[in-house]
């Protein structure tokens, strides 16, 4: 039986329609894409034609559409890519299906009509109502998890709570059974201080990990240093590494797996995967050709996981 995936495409102006068209074509494992988008855009794309027979298309006809300028963000854009994620999030309550991959969007765009808009993940935690959700990046058993987001750098130390950290590990080995079905987790924490800080002037926050640590009935390492954890990583030593902040995650990830790597949404009721990159618009306004391996990942991943 074929796994039924809803699909957005994103900002219709960035690289998000051709990517899911290229990546689509490129999938030869069962399953049935539905594809939330604008037919006229689509239809920009020579490779549509062949990619039409293996999609069930939605074609939201965004009035206005074929206005739109490549490559450029804009409020028809934005507007466009945040109702393909509406329509698809209706279509995944009406037919009960459990995976959802969303190509790259514009925050910016976005914000021009919908003000409080914070990204992708803000929007489906407040949609399903859920409040503990995580960015987990994923490549193959490589798996970071993002204890902060999009937060400045100056509000780091003061988000890092006890409470914070015992809800980030929760989950992240509650999502480490269920969904990637790792029987016992190995766990580590990244400092957010050098060389890991505890019992120097340094180690405020990682004390505070620690007394998070000491609370849960499950193994979880450190804190580390970050400078070398992730060289531990990748011996093999660990399933998945907890890091304080946006970048101290990302530099790594995007350096080891910048053409594969995922974004899975950890703490939602179905399973959702996005490429870990942008909307490319510089890019898709120089005409070049936008790499599909990320979104291809992505399919792949959203094939696999299962609730």
């Amino acid at each position: 039986m074929k796994k039924k995936i809803v699909v957005t495409v994103g900002d219709p102006a960035g690289c998000g329609p051709f990517i899911t068209l290229k990546a689509i074509d490129r999938f030869n494992k069962k399953a049935h894409f539905i594809v939330v988008a604008d037919r006229v855009i689509l239809e920009r794309y020579s490779i549509f034609k062949k990619v039409s027979r293996k999609i069930e298309l939605i074609d939201v006809k965004t009035p206005g559409i074929n206005n739109l300028e490549l490559g450029c963000p804009s409020y028809l854009g934005g507007r466009a890519s945040i109702n393909y994620l509406k329509i698809a999030l209706k279509t995944i309550r009406k037919e009960k299906i459990q995976n959802l991959v969303t190509a790259p969007l514009s925050k910016e765009a976005v914000k021009m009509s919908l003000k409080n808009f914070s990204g992708h993940t803000e929007f489906l935690a407040n949609y399903f109502k859920v409040r503990n959700v995580l960015m987990m990046m994923v490549d193959g058993n490589f798996r970071v998890v993002l204890a902060t987001r999009h937060i400045p750098l100056r509000d780091v130390p003061s988000a890092i709570t006890k409470r914070l950290m015992q809800n980030t590990l929760k989950l992240t080995h509650k999502s480490l059974k269920d969904i990637f079905h790792i029987r016992n987790p190995r766990i580590a924490v990244a400092s957010l201080n050098p060389h890991a800080g505890v019992d120097t002037f340094l180690g405020k926050e990682e004390l505070l990990v620690k007394d998070a640590i000491d609370t849960l009935p499950f193994k979880v390492y450190g804190p580390y240093p970050s400078d070398t954890l992730f060289l531990l990583y990748r011996r093999n030593k660990y399933d998945c590494v907890i890091a304080c902040y946006h970048d101290q995650a990302m530099i790594p990830f995007k350096l080891l797996s910048f053409k594969k790597g995922v974004n899975v949404t950890l703490g939602l009721p179905i399973i959702r995967v996005s490429p870990a990159h942008g909307t490319a618009f510089d890019i898709v306004r120089e005409r070049k050709i936008p790499s599909h391996y990320s979104m291809f990942s992505a399919f792949n991943i959203a094939e696999k996981l299962s609730l």
